[in-house]
């Protein structure tokens, strides 16, 4: 069974799950204070009385750590879809905007991108807690839509994810990215959904 941060992993002194928490929710606050460049593994180390080779025991790189602090496995992005096509694109814009406008995200990612070409697993599992809990939810709810005639047919699950996800990340990262107000929220749904129609 794969290990989890601050659980037991095979032979020797369990882990503390406790150490494993405060670790994580003093990277949360120092990468909104600091930011992904300015966060330091010691100060990490400092805050959570802890230290650096007890961070790395459980996280080998800085990317590792970040990805999971700002990313819980534990925390999918929460949607709930109602059938209606519309008000589900919908749904998926509101969430993808929630989860990138969460200030310790949007302060990880300009950082934590960059870094996760040096480890493709990392990017993997990103995705996968991002969007992979919904993906048959989401397929389902494209086949349903076409079966009714309200969209096309073979639209990919993954395909729409990734534009409405994209869409909200390039806002957030790029230097002048727009502002993830309503107006955008109802200009994107409106584009997707004149997309996805048959």
């Amino acid at each position: 069974m794969k290990s989890t941060p601050g659980s037991s992993s095979g032979a020797g002194r369990p882990r503390d799950g406790r150490i494993g928490d405060a670790v994580l929710a003093a990277t949360r606050d120092l990468l909104v204070s600091e930011g992904y460049s300015g966060l330091s593994l010691t100060a990490v180390a400092a805050t959570a009385g802890t230290t650096t080779p007890a961070i790395y025991r459980r996280w080998p790189t800085k990317a590792h750590l970040v990805h999971e602090a700002a990313f819980p496995a534990t925390e999918p992005v929460d949607l709930t879809f109602s059938g209606d096509l519309e008000a589900d694109v919908q749904a998926l814009v509101f969430g993808a905007v929630a989860l990138f406008t969460d200030p310790v995200v949007r302060a990880a990612l300009p950082g934590l991108i960059a870094d996760l070409g040096q480890h493709p697993e990392l990017h993997a599992e990103l995705m996968s807690r991002l969007w992979g809990s919904h993906l048959e939810e989401v397929q389902a709810l494209l086949d349903a839509a076409a079966q009714r005639g309200l969209a096309k047919k073979g639209v990919s699950a993954r395909h729409l994810l990734s534009l409405v996800g994209g869409s909200a990340l390039l806002s957030v990262v790029a230097p002048s990215g727009a502002d993830l107000d309503e107006a955008w929220m109802d200009a994107i749904t409106a584009l997707v959904v004149k997309g996805l129609a048959p």
